[in-house]
């Protein structure tokens, strides 16, 4: 404004100067003339004098570069996008998962599948999955996890989760009923609706009891502590599970678990539980009869740290059949994991079991076979996993899987099944540079869990009986093949 004031003071004087010499340059001469031009160039410099002592420097404004944002007022709600936080919400601006102290996180997986069979399993052993109706192409949302937990102090912490679960499942079924008496038998499968579960998924209460290290007491929903492979997909390096997992011993318990670290190289753990629950069998937590089922796994930890080796060895025994205390079923399992090289991961698990007092119906065509009544049964399985990661980014798992089941107590055929399983793996959040890790390792192992996996996965599953076929529900099953194929792209994020 002062700039603004002297700059119109200057004009007018200059004006009227040249006003007046305009004016007066007809009557006076060239002196008159050139004294004027003098008094105004001593006006200019007085001015210029007075602007510089009585005004303050003006601040020069800095480069554009060099400049700053105009600050924008925050709104209620609003979040400012931090990049560089541990959790992938803070990436996108939202705040941390956590309420009142308590953890929340889950994953949720989603897939695209393709079938060329379906396995003939019996409904009195289970079910086999059906991720697509055989020779389509189906998409899916599989599975939602979320779960909260908290850790009150070293001693006591406490965690439970729900899981929405969409899948489906195929048995066969005799026909015609009645059958031998009336006609040929024949399987055929049922027309099983794909469905939406819901269930309470895991939920454990954890307090280390002040004996020697620490003795860990937890009751709870938990999973079964045998191998590394895991009812969900998002704790496992492949797809789909292996035969041993299905088929050879139980996926879930509910109970007590005690487990007690002796030295970093030697724990053990043991368990009381309701029964055997398998999601082949569609078992449900609560118990079936009159008794409990016991467990326990040792295990050892030669080699800790980056190039870890854990080796253990464990059991089941309990009467798992119906309102029956009186015939156990048994397994013993050893499982290992290990990381010989930074980029390469090892693991494998074998099972071998046994039950007295199965009986079961016949089997008609393609798998005919006649009842049993009051046997002792027996398996076998096992599976052997590697995992390698070629870059950081991508990893490349394969699996061999065997099931031998001489009595068909576990598959419903006397048979024995191959899988030959090939994955890779794209860890999708990795190519994001300030991620930092989950923080969270499968099951006995260093292999760090991504927030975000692309699975890929071809499955070739063989029997030496043809127990693969294509037939649509309700149709009885005139001839099966030995092999069947299944490819699997699948989806993970965790949270």
């Amino acid at each position: 404004m002062r700039r603004l004031l002297v700059t119109l003071v200057t004009t007018g004087v200059f004006v009227q100067t040249v006003w007046c010499g305009s004016a007066f340059a007809q009557a006076a001469g060239p002196s008159e003339i050139e004294a004027l031009k003098q008094e105004l160039r001593r006006l200019q410099e007085r001015l210029q004098r007075l602007e510089q002592s009585s005004s303050p420097p003006l601040p020069v404004a800095p480069p554009l570069a060099a400049q700053a944002p105009p600050a924008v007022a925050q709104r209620p709600g609003e979040y400012q996008i931090q990049p560089g936080r541990e959790h992938p919400a803070e990436m996108v601006g939202l705040p941390k998962p956590e309420i009142g102290g308590v953890r929340i996180s889950g994953f949720f997986v989603g897939s695209a599948n393709y079938n060329s069979h379906i396995q003939m399993v019996p409904e009195f052993a289970g079910n086999a999955p059906v991720s697509s109706e055989p020779g389509s192409l189906d998409f899916r949302f599989d599975q939602f996890t979320i779960g909260a937990y908290k850790t009150f102090s070293p001693w006591l912490s406490a965690g439970a989760s729900l899981e929405v679960e969409r899948h489906g499942h195929r048995h066969s079924h005799l026909t015609p009923a009645g059958c031998p008496a009336i006609g040929p038998c024949t399987e055929r499968f049922g027309a099983e609706d794909i469905t939406t579960e819901v269930s309470l998924h895991r939920f454990n209460i954890t307090g280390i009891a002040p004996m020697g290290n620490g003795l860990a007491l937890s009751f709870g929903r938990f999973d079964t502590p045998f191998g590394y492979e895991r009812h969900d997909a998002a704790l496992n390096l492949t797809a789909t599970t292996s035969e041993v997992n299905r088929f050879g011993r139980p996926m879930s318990m509910t109970g007590f678990q005690a487990a007690y670290q002796f030295a970093p190289w030697f724990d053990a753990a043991a368990w009381v539980v309701n029964r055997w629950e398998n999601e082949t069998t569609e078992d449900t937590l609560e118990d079936d009869n009159r008794d409990k089922s016991f467990g326990g796994r040792i295990g050892f930890t030669p080699l800790p740290g980056a190039g870890l080796l854990n080796f253990g060895i464990g059991g089941w025994w309990g009467p798992e059949q119906e309102s029956d205390t009186k015939h156990d079923r048994w397994i013993l399992d050893v499982d290992l994991t290990w990381s010989p090289l930074p980029r390469l991961l090892l693991a494998g698990e074998a099972v071998y079991g046994g039950e007295s007092g199965v009986s079961f119906r016949s089997r008609g065509a393609p798998i005919g076979a006649p009842a049993a009544d009051n046997q002792d049964v027996n398996w076998l399985g096992l599976y052997a996993l590697a995992h390698y990661d070629l870059t950081r980014w991508l990893g490349l798992s394969f699996r061999y899987g065997f099931f031998d089941d001489p009595d068909a107590a576990r598959t419903g055929v006397a048979q024995t099944l191959h899988s030959f399983t090939i994955a890779p793996i794209v860890h999708l959040s990795r190519l994001i540079p300030d991620l930092r890790p989950l923080g969270v390792t499968y099951a006995r192992t260093q292999h760090p869990l991504d927030w975000v996996d692309v699975r890929l996965e071809y499955r070739l599953n063989h029997s030496n009986k043809p127990v693969f076929s294509d037939a649509k529900p309700g149709v009885p099953i005139g001839e099966a093949d030995h092999d069947s194929h299944q490819v699997t792209l699948q989806f993970v994020l965790n949270f």
